[in-house]
């Protein structure tokens, strides 16, 4: 699209902004290699490189993270194989994260994830608040296949580790960073604004200090048709403050703390009714909004026993949020909604590794608990309310042992006992009087007011005890050159669903399994590898095999309601195989040259179905023929970066990153999906060398290409391309859709400083 004067008048914006700014760190002269790169995974005494891990790791590093500007955690969504890193966009800051074929596709904060995300060592518990702007954070590690055994329930498609950065010992840093982007397309929106600082350093010999702030403001990239305003912008604020104790060489305590707040527009939504598919065009009578609110503490505590190491891993948080949606995503008011989450967790993981000789030993204890209170109201013909809170405990022990069995070969194996408990207040979300589930003035008991032979809703608490081994075999054949496979067994956690809209459908079904909690997953995952590089580290190539057996799969389903909107039911719908592998290759063959290369593929088929998938009104065989959601058959990539140096001290960097994602079913009856993704990014960055200045101009989805944050059919709202039929992978939906979108091409400029 050609730009307009209004483009051109921000583009000069953006450029006078970012000379007035300063840059990021620059990348070391040398990039690392695989035996450099050491992954921090309880279970491995000292650290385990990405070499000799025996699993499918992909890891980034704090350069790694600053060359591609990262923001949030969803900003990498198409970075690695067979792996999708999306926000949903119904919530602003709610993760749908999932990995080989594994994941969630949902809203609702009682899913527990199929992903599952740690911080600084702490689980979250539920997905809403997961991908805010990001600050100070020191590397990120993608663990690919069930980690049942030492991170436990939720990762049975694998785990997501973020590390923030520590406060430092070895004198006083910091970094500053301004950011400035936006659309550069007619027809789009607003830009965006980031300022970030951080500064660590000691205050005596035993004590250090860090300290962040970040501030980032968003006008909004879309624009609404309707109003011509720009819509999805917000104001994101984060404070960060850590501290470290040393009071001894073999003792350390490290407190980190994070306050986050987000407030703006409610969700960008798109209707592909009223919309072309591959449009950025929306046209919304309620912009809505959202307002968010977290508080995180962690607090990790070493003490190095001389034969081994004690760890405690200490987290709490707080988290509220506040929405309103336009869910018809129409210029009319059809269904509009409001709701509200409350969520207040608290962990301990204690273990302990040891390494005798040619045995490593882990042994730990987890605990956790959390409560989660989620509301709806419902603005349809008659208004709706409803939702539920629900408590959740669990108490775990684990082991694992590696034993070298002979020079290079070594078998690991580890086991996980644990027990769940939860217990479920649930109102209906029906026309009812007006009350509040978060606050407990919704009943759960006795009948509806307003519907005398409907029941208000109902309490319930159920438990569940389970095992998960894994083991694993690594061999080290030869210099540079691992080879190693194994079996683990995940599991996902039974629940409730707190947003029930079909009370009479979801008492029939509830009745007939003997229980209104849905079960818990389990998936057995058999691997082999192959990891390989040079002497000096100029390629390394790292190759998977998988297959994953999913027993009682856990699926939303999400069908169109003419009295609720949509309907949104979670049950053990089916069991299904997953087979695939990842490939990836780095190459450096000149000094200064970098090059990536990566395919994933994934073969994911139902084996057996308990439930009608397809929507045509039977279970039979013609369910086992849908596609599982959010499982892209290919996701593939190349990168590249090349340094120069400019003088005795400056240097330029020349980056690009191409991703391609696979069409992908969102919904189970696969009537929403998203298209095929190629996604382009690119940057050239200064480097002033002395002073540190560093100046990126980058550019985001060069390519514009269309992305939903999900795409759900509704009964109404239909438009100009709407056919009146629901069928898979129809670009024309019978009516309308609730199809929350992510950005397209964006142009910006980065600049900061290390002090």
């Amino acid at each position: 699209m050609r730009a307009t004067g209004n483009t051109t008048s921000k583009i000069t914006l953006l450029l006078g902004s970012a000379l007035c700014a300063m840059a990021a760190p620059a990348f070391a002269d040398e990039a690392e290699t695989a035996d450099d790169v050491v992954i921090v995974v309880k279970g491995q005494p000292a650290g385990e490189n990405v070499q000799t891990y025996a699993g499918s790791v992909a890891a980034l590093s704090e350069a790694d993270l600053e060359a591609r500007q990262f923001t949030t955690i969803s900003s990498l969504t198409q970075a690695f194989a067979n792996v999708s890193l999306d926000e949903i966009g119904t919530f602003k800051g709610v993760a749908n994260f999932a990995i080989r074929g594994l994941g969630v596709n949902s809203s609702i904060p009682s899913i527990d994830p199929a992903v599952g995300l740690y911080v600084d060592g702490v689980y979250m518990g539920v997905n809403a608040g997961s991908v805010f702007d990001a600050l100070d954070v020191s590397r990120i590690d993608v663990l690919r296949g069930p980690q049942g055994v030492v991170f436990g329930r939720n990762t049975t498609g694998g785990a997501v580790l973020v590390q923030t950065a520590d406060p430092e010992f070895d004198g006083w840093s910091g970094q500053a960073r301004v950011g400035f982007e936006g659309p550069i397309d007619s027809g789009r929106g607003s830009p965006l604004g980031t300022a970030r600082l951080v500064v660590s350093g000691p205050v005596s010999d035993t004590f250090a200090v860090r300290l962040g702030a970040l501030h980032t403001t968003d006008g909004g990239y879309f624009r609404n048709a309707l109003t011509g305003a720009p819509v999805g912008g917000y104001d994101n604020t984060v404070l960060r403050a850590g501290l470290a104790w040393r009071p001894t060489a073999d003792f350390k305590v490290t407190i980190k703390g994070e306050w986050n707040r987000s407030d703006g527009d409610g969700a960008p939504t798109h209707n592909n009714g009223q919309n072309a598919r591959d449009s950025f065009s929306l046209s919304i009578n309620e912009p809505g909004y959202h307002h968010s609110r977290s508080k995180f503490v962690s607090a990790r505590a070493e003490y190095d026993a001389g034969d081994g190491v004690l760890t405690n891993v200490f987290g709490w948080r707080k988290y509220d949020l506040s929405t309103r949606n336009d869910i018809d995503s129409s210029p009319v008011t059809i269904f509009h909604s409001d709701t509200r989450t409350k969520q207040e967790q608290v962990s301990n993981d204690l273990y302990y590794t040891q390494s005798i000789g040619a045995f490593d030993l882990t042994l730990g204890s987890y605990l956790f608990h959390q409560s989660v209170g989620y509301e709806e109201v419902r603005y349809l013909a008659a208004t709706q309310y409803g939702g539920g809170r629900m408590k959740h405990d669990q108490a775990e022990v684990y082991g694992q042992a590696a034993a070298e069995l002979a020079k290079g070969l070594k078998l690991t194996a580890g086991l996980r006992w644990s027990h769940e408990a939860k217990q479920a207040f649930v109102t209906y979300v029906r026309p009812r009087t007006a009350c509040s589930a978060v606050d407990a003035t919704c009943p759960v008991s006795g009948t509806n007011s307003l519907a005398p032979t409907e029941n208000n809703g109902f309490t319930h608490k159920a438990s569940w005890n389970s095992l998960s081994p894994s083991v694993r075999l690594g061999w080290e054949a030869a210099e540079g050159a691992f080879l190693w496979g194994g079996w683990s067994r995940g599991r996902r956690s039974g629940g409730y669903n707190l947003r029930i809209t079909q009370p009479a459908a979801f008492e029939q079904v509830a009745a007939t399994l003997g229980s209104p909690a849905y079960q818990p997953e389990r998936v057995d995952s058999f691997e082999l590898g192959a990891k390989w590089q040079t002497g000096d580290g100029r390629l390394a190539v790292q190759a998977t095999l998988f297959q994953s057996e999913v027993a009682n799969m856990q699926r939303e389903i999400n069908v169109p309601s003419a009295t609720s909107g949509l309907a949104q039911s979670i049950f053990n719908t089916a069991d299904a195989r997953i087979r695939g592998g990842e490939l990836e290759v780095v190459a450096r063959p000149i000094e200064g040259l970098s090059l990536t290369a990566s395919v994933g593929h994934i073969d994911a088929r139902y084996t057996a179905v308990k439930f009608d998938i397809n929507s045509d009104g039977v279970i039979n065989a013609a369910d086992l023929l849908v596609d599982l959601p959010r499982a892209p058959r290919w996701t593939w990539g190349l990168g590249g970066s090349y340094r120069a140096g400019i003088g005795e001290k400056a240097a330029i960097t020349l980056r690009a990153d191409f991703q391609h994602r696979s069409r992908f079913a969102y919904t189970d009856n696969n009537w929403g999906w998203n298209s095929a993704s190629d996604r382009l990014d690119a940057s050239v960055t200064l480097d002033l060398g002395e002073p540190a200045i560093r100046l990126t101009v980058f550019g985001r989805n060069l390519l514009d290409q269309v992305q939903f944050g999900g795409d759900t059919q509704l009964p109404f709202a239909g438009g100009a391309f709407s056919d009146g039929n629901n069928r898979p992978y129809d670009p024309r939906p019978a009516a309308g859709t609730f199809s929350p979108l992510a950005k397209g091409r964006t142009l910006g400029l980065e600049a900061a400083m290390d002090f």
